[in-house]
């Protein structure tokens, strides 16, 4: 009988894994890690003799592996059954850089949807604790200056517009443990120094004493390095304060709320204690409505019809609920007829923040610093723009390459934002060799 059973069983597997790999439905994209899976390779004499053809026949049986995602989600138990670990316990990760060359060529690609690979391949030590990762670090006070210097630029070059700095403190600024309380003042000291060091009438918002007067609220993501929407509320409401505006109550908006999001954190670290408390998303949305059109990285002439929330944005790709992810340029008119009009500059964070304003203005043009090709400085004033405001989290204000990116952008067609010779910060060439993938080492030091 057991004899039988084993050749049941034997036959099930060698017979029924083939079977399973032709029959079922394959996936083109995968939701979770955020990339397209490997396609079934052209068979040429060519690619066979040169090994090439059975190394993509690898790569497409790793990607398409009958009931693969369930055993991704069970390696990581497997692992932590080998030995004993508390479920919760406080441990650190230490993350290598990701050097994939499919994300430059990617990223040269217009129609590509532009997804944040957790600001281009973090690299540093995340800290987990109760199923909730925290990146180790809280900026520097001497970076400050430079992002600070690039933004008082803007307003001495613009003076008819104003000029805002809201910038997202990391969530390692609401570690619920004592003993990391000091990266809360680290946080504060790297964004009071930009506040410091504004010239020229830029004005800051002061969007960490914000967040810190509600940090008894989960303000950002578990298993997402993003701020949660409520998070990015009160980011809006220090920007109103700043800006003169009232802000908008939650309860003047409508509440949805979206479940099981395992974001970038989870990907990076893959562990078990985060995969069992996935993130629950609330959202507001204002009651206004908008017409929203994406452009590609060159040129304002061709728009694709786009929204402002997206509600089938689920799984790992949840946050993309806000302006659809990451894309070049959008342009968004709101039924709010008082003729300001706003440009928002941001890296991903500032995605969550944007979609509040839109009960403020009537035109919103949201730039995204690190694929827009766009000349900026004919966007401020062929759109007649009143507010330019510069809303990205942290790892944007504290890399030097980042900083050259903002300040390129209204370099485009010459017009070039020179700081004076004795206060230039060492920024690199202003050339399209720049990639967006620039991390500066300093932000994730304790």
């Amino acid at each position: 009988m057991d004899k039988k059973i084993n050749v049941v069983l034997f036959f099930l597997i060698v017979v029924g894994f083939p079977l399973a790999l032709i029959l079922f439905p394959k996936q083109k994209r995968s939701s979770e890690e955020k990339r397209n899976l490997a396609e079934f390779p052209v068979f040429t004499g060519e690619n066979y003799l040169n090994g090439l053809w059975a190394h993509q026949i690898d790569k497409y049986l790793d990607d398409h592996f009958p009931f693969r995602k369930e055993f991704i989600h069970a390696t990581p138990l497997f692992h932590q059954a080998k030995g004993f670990q508390l479920p919760n316990s406080e441990r650190v990760v230490v993350v290598k850089k990701k050097n994939d060359p499919k994300v430059k060529e990617e990223i040269e690609k217009d129609t590509m949807a532009f997804l944040d690979a957790f600001e281009e391949n973090f690299s540093g030590s995340m800290l987990i604790i109760d199923g909730c990762v925290y990146p180790l670090g809280g900026g520097s006070p001497k970076m400050s200056k430079y992002f600070a210097k690039m933004v008082s630029d803007y307003a001495a070059n613009f003076p008819s517009i104003r000029v805002f700095s809201a910038v997202a403190p990391l969530s390692s600024a609401f570690i619920p443990v004592a003993k990391y309380r000091h990266f809360n003042g680290q946080n504060k000291r790297t964004l009071l120094a930009i506040k410091e060091n504004l010239t020229n009438g830029a004005i800051f918002s002061d969007v960490f004493e914000e967040l810190n007067n509600h940090s008894s609220t989960k303000l950002y993501f578990g298993s997402d390095h993003h701020w949660k929407p409520l998070g990015a509320y009160y980011g809006y409401v220090a920007f109103c304060k700043s800006a003169g505006f009232e802000p908008i109550s939650l309860d003047k908006m409508t509440k949805k709320v979206k479940y099981n999001f395992l974001g970038t954190m989870y990907q990076y670290t893959q562990d078990p204690s985060v995969l069992a408390h996935p993130d629950t998303m609330e959202y507001w949305e204002p009651m206004v409505q908008t017409e929203a059109v994406n452009f590609g990285a060159y040129g304002t002439s061709k728009g694709m019809k786009a929204k402002v929330f997206y509600a089938t944005s689920s799984g790992g790709n949840t946050y993309s609920t806000f302006l659809g992810g990451d894309q070049p340029l959008m342009r968004i008119k709101t039924s709010v007829k008082n003729g300001k009009k706003a440009a928002v500059i941001k890296n991903s964070m500032g995605n969550a923040f944007t979609v509040y304003l839109i009960s403020h203005y009537e035109e919103i043009w949201v730039v995204d610093l690190r694929y827009a090709k766009q000349n900026l400085t004919q966007i401020l004033q062929e759109n007649n723009i009143n507010d330019l405001i510069f809303a990205v989290g942290m790892y944007a204000a504290m890399s030097h390459g980042t900083i050259g990116m903002m300040r390129q952008l209204a370099t485009q067609s010459g017009h070039y934002i020179p700081p004076k010779p004795s206060e230039a910060p060492e920024l690199p060439s202003l050339n399209p060799s720049v990639q967006p993938n620039e991390i500066n080492d300093t932000i994730h030091q304790p």
